[in-house]
Order: structure tokens, then C-alpha cells, then sequence
């Protein structure tokens, strides 16, 4: 006869072998968004879902065996797959659906909460970089570089171009505007850091303003 032990939702016993309920899932990820969204990383803690759940702290470690695994489900988790509109949109519309792509997703407070935490996770455990992080960027990367490729063999794309250099400037530009700095992070923003990184910075060789009457 099988054995009971207790349930997700911390209530009646279950029997060992039953499908973990999904009502519970989506109770312990909704709480772990409001604490991210309202008070920050460092106020998340299973004991604070617990208490905002009711589901007990043992059915939250089943599922999620740490903070940083909770916070990096909520970090990348759900963000859908790197936009892939080069072909019908040209290399401009490319790069802000991947900048429009980053800044909706950091402008999402729990997320953004989440992003900052789990850098700070991180620098104190290496080895959860390896395990979380990781696999997600280089899959992301390897996705930039087929879109980037596509776009090169289509004649938008400057074969110099380096598409791991690109995910850095569009990711780095975006995550520090949204998170870090103090300047505005408002819809120009998206236009702004996409003009930049088509076009750079620098005048068009040859230009001379100096002798423009």
C-alpha cells in the first residue's frame, strides 16, 4: 500500500506518486514574483512564500531546490524564443524586435529583481553559473548567430560583424539602462540603443562638417 506523505499545498496528505499540482506551482511562482516585484532578491525566501501560500516549505525545496533555482525560473524562465525577423523585416527591424524583446522583459520589476539577484548569486556560488546560466546564454547566442548568418547570406549583414559582440552590446546596453542607471528608461529608449547599434557613432568616412557653409 502506498504511503502518504504530506501535500503541495501543505493541507491533506497525498498518496507517494501522485502528479504534482500545478495550482501550487503557479501559487509559489506568483508569491516568489510579488516578493521580487515589491521588496527585492533579499527579502525572497522560501519561509516568505510559505507564509504568503500557505504551502509548506518542504513541498517548495521539491520543487525547486534553492532560492537561485526559484529566482533564475523567473529570471529566464517563460521569455519566449530570440526574435527571428530578419528575413521579412531587414536587419533595422531585427534589431529592435531584440532590444524591444530585452527592454520589455527588464521592465518587468519581478524580473528585473530576479536578473540582479541571480548576477549577485553568481559571484557567490560559480557553480550555480555553470548550472543555470549558462546553457540559456549559449543557446542564445548560438540563436543570434543563425539569425546573424541568415542575414549576412541575404546581403543586410556585414560579413565582419561578430553576432557574439552584438549580443553583448544589445544586452549589456539594455540590462544597464533598465536596472542600473539613472538616466530614463522610457519607450525612446528602445529606438535610441537600436539607432546606436545599426548605425554606431562615428560620421561616415570622407564627411568633412568643416567645410559645410
Amino acid at each position: 500500500m502506498a504511503t502518504a506523505s504530506p501535500s503541495d499545498d501543505g493541507g491533506e496528505p497525498r498518496a507517494r506518486g501522485r502528479p504534482r499540482d500545478a495550482r501550487a506551482d503557479a501559487a509559489i511562482l506568483d508569491a516568489a514574483r510579488h516578493i521580487l516585484a515589491t521588496r527585492g532578491f533579499d527579502a525572497l525566501s522560501f519561509e516568505a512564500i510559505a507564509q504568503a501560500t500557505g504551502i509548506s516549505r518542504v513541498s517548495i525545496y521539491r520543487r525547486w531546490p534553492s532560492k537561485a533555482h526559484l529566482t533564475s525560473e523567473i529570471a529566464n524562465g517563460g521569455g519566449g524564443h530570440l526574435p527571428d525577423v530578419i528575413a521579412s523585416e531587414g536587419i533595422e527591424g531585427q534589431v529592435r524586435a531584440l532590444v524591444r524583446q530585452l527592454h520589455d522583459r527588464y521592465g518587468q520589476p519581478d524580473i528585473g529583481a530576479a536578473a540582479i539577484g541571480m548576477i549577485v548569486a553568481y559571484q557567490r556560488e560559480p557553480a550555480l553559473r555553470e548550472e543555470l546560466h549558462i546553457p540559456l546564454e549559449d543557446q542564445a547566442r548560438a540563436d543570434l548567430r543563425t539569425v546573424i548568418a541568415r542575414g549576412k547570406a541575404l546581403g543586410m549583414v556585414r560579413d565582419t560583424i561578430d553576432a557574439d559582440a552584438l549580443f553583448d552590446i544589445a544586452v549589456g546596453a539594455v540590462m544597464f539602462r533598465m536596472l542600473v542607471s539613472t538616466a530614463a528608461s522610457d519607450e525612446d529608449v528602445v529606438d535610441a540603443i537600436s539607432e546606436i547599434v545599426l548605425n554606431g557613432v562615428a560620421r561616415a568616412r570622407g564627411v568633412r562638417t568643416d567645410c559645410i557653409e
